[in-house]
C-alpha cells in the first residue's frame, strides 16, 4: 500500500507540519525597521480583560552598546478611535541589558474595562533596535474552570499538545505494521 517515496512524501509533511506549529508557539520577533518603534499592536478589552503583559529580551551580544533603553506606553481606546486620540492610560521606561529579560504590567480597574473598547501597546526606543532580540506581549483574561493544554506541561500550551499528538500518531503510522 505505501512504497519508499509515499512514506518519505508523508515524513517530509510531517516535519512541516511539526515546524509550522513550533513556530506559531515560539512568540514574536522584533521587527527593525529604523523607525525606533519595536511594538505597536492593540488588543481588544472585555469585562473579563485582568491585565496587559510585555516581556522584552536584550540582544545576547550588546558588548559595550548596552543597556537599551525602551518606554512602554499603554493607551485606551474607545470605539472608532485611534492612538492620537486615545487616553494613556501609563507610561513606563525598562532597561534591558544584554541576554535579560525585563517585563512589564499593568493592570486594569473596573472603569478602565467599562470605557475602553481597546488597549494599544507601543514600544519604542532611541537606541538601536538591533540590540533589542524579541518582544512578547498580550493580555490576561480572567477564566473559570480548568487551564488549557489538557493537564500535560508542555512548551506552547495547547499548541504544544496539537504538536505532541500529530508526532505521535505520525510516528505510529510510519512504523506501523503491514
Amino acid at each position: 500500500m505505501f512504497d519508499r517515496n509515499t512514506t518519505a512524501g508523508l515524513v517530509v509533511a510531517l516535519v512541516a507540519i511539526v515546524g509550522v506549529g513550533l513556530a506559531v508557539a515560539a512568540g514574536g520577533a522584533v521587527a527593525q525597521d529604523g523607525s525606533g518603534e519595536l511594538l505597536n499592536e492593540t488588543a481588544d478589552v472585555t469585562n473579563d480583560t485582568e491585565s496587559v503583559y510585555l516581556d522584552v529580551v536584550g540582544n545576547d551580544s550588546m558588548d559595550s552598546d548596552g543597556p537599551v533603553n525602551v518606554t512602554v506606553t499603554l493607551t485606551g481606546l474607545e470605539e472608532d478611535q485611534d492612538l492620537t486620540n486615545g487616553t494613556e492610560l501609563d507610561e513606563s521606561d525598562l532597561s534591558i541589558d544584554e541576554g535579560a529579560t525585563e517585563s512589564y504590567d499593568y493592570e486594569l480597574n473596573d472603569s478602565e474595562r467599562e470605557d475602553y473598547d481597546e488597549l494599544a501597546i507601543v514600544v519604542d526606543t532611541k537606541d538601536d533596535e538591533e540590540l533589542v532580540n524579541s518582544t512578547d506581549w498580550g493580555t490576561l483574561q480572567q477564566v473559570s474552570g480548568g487551564g488549557g493544554g489538557g493537564g500535560l506541561d508542555v512548551p506552547g500550551g495547547s499548541t504544544g499538545v496539537i504538536v505532541l499528538v500529530v508526532v505521535v500518531l505520525g510516528a505510529a503510522f510510519l512504523t506501523r505494521d503491514e
